[in-house]
């Protein structure tokens, strides 16, 4: 007769078997992984500012007949003027055939597209937006997802645009206006502000980056600073500079190069940086001042009235933590905020 403590000891094996099993791939995944890759992200999404308004634009004109089959052409069609259609009674996305003008609130949780220009009055909201022409938002309004105009898109101050906004033409957007991501071949925030008139030779003398305190040549154009360093007023300097501690770029002065510096940047009045500047920290650009490439701080931007980043003819990008942007800066390019980003009124 088999003793009693071997069937305890037999159930007990058992059941700790029964229990493990359940546990057996999860422990064979760990031990030799076959799903160890990164998941697969769309380069479209992850890039282009405009991915889901051009997704939004391919289905309308599918519904429309005016491009090929997307299978995801289910739309409503807004027939009624803009007072009177009952936008919250939407139940899917909507096309509107012609231009929309109303001067009262228009608000809707379904995704649009207008075949010509948007124009709303304040306390408008929308989720996502699509205009063949321009959109032009009273202030207080929302866009919670994303926008896009082949024209200008117009914020009215106090307004939201979260998200992702673009315009084929330009952005525009009024004070106290926050934003996440924009891009336009120009954005404009605030109302215009007179830019100083421009550096006369005489007002700028050369300078060397090799005379700076403790300047240590790294290549022909490429100069390292170990701790703060501070450009004096009314130079011009050609070259690079790579600064541990704090910069500070005097006012009216120019750097021929590009600028990258740890601990904080400050770009003071009418100063220019020609190339990149990039830092760790904080980077304050002063009123009418300018930086042509991109400016890229792992903190916040704060950018002065009637400064200009990038140009025309080279669009750049500004990218940060937070951005405040005060009345009558001009950005050319993208900008994109990844917590939050505010015009600030003077």
């Amino acid at each position: 007769m088999t003793p009693s403590y071997l069937i305890y000891i037999s159930f007990a094996a058992v059941c700790l078997l029964l229990l493990a099993l359940p546990f057996v791939p999860a422990f064979s995944e760990w031990l030799y992984p076959t799903d160890a890759a990164p998941l697969p992200v769309s380069a479209r999404y992850t890039s282009d500012i405009d991915h889901f308004a051009r997704r939004l634009r391919a289905d309308a004109m599918a519904k429309l007949g005016s491009g090929p089959a997307t299978g995801y052409e289910e739309f409503d069609f807004v027939t009624d003027s803009a007072t009177d259609m009952e936008w919250r009674k939407a139940g899917k996305r909507l096309i509107a055939r012609t231009g929309i003008s109303s001067s009262a609130s228009v608000r809707t949780v379904q995704p649009l597209y207008v075949d010509g220009s948007l124009q709303t009055g304040p306390g408008s909201s929308f989720s996502a937006v699509y205009a063949a022409g321009d959109i032009d938002l009273g202030p207080q309004s929302g866009i919670s997802d994303w926008a896009h105009a082949d024209g200008v898109v117009r914020l009215g101050s106090n307004s939201i645009g979260l998200r992702r906004i673009s315009a084929g033409t330009a952005i525009n957007l009024g004070t106290e206006t926050w934003f996440e991501r924009l891009h336009a071949p120009v954005m404009r925030f605030g109302r215009h502000v007179s830019p100083a008139p421009p550096l006369q030779p005489y007002e700028q003398t050369p300078a060397s980056c090799a005379d700076l305190p403790g300047a240590i040549r790294q290549a022909p154009e490429l100069y390292l600073i170990r701790g703060d360093c501070a450009l004096p007023p009314g130079k011009i300097y050609h070259g690079s500079l790579v600064v541990t501690g704090f910069l500070t770029v005097g006012a009216a002065t120019t750097v021929v190069g590009d600028i990258k510096a740890r601990e904080g940047a400050s770009i003071r009045s009418r100063a220019c940086v020609r190339g990149a500047l990039t830092c760790e920290k904080r980077i304050h650009v002063y009123a009418d001042a300018r930086v042509r490439g991109p400016v890229i701080s792992e903190g916040d931007v704060l950018i002065g009235a009637g400064a200009t980043i990038g140009q025309a003819d080279a669009p750049t990008t500004v990218s940060a933590v937070n951005i405040i942007a005060e009345e009558g800066v001009t950005v050319y390019g993208t900008l994109w905020a990844h917590e939050i980003g505010m015009v600030k009124p003077l």
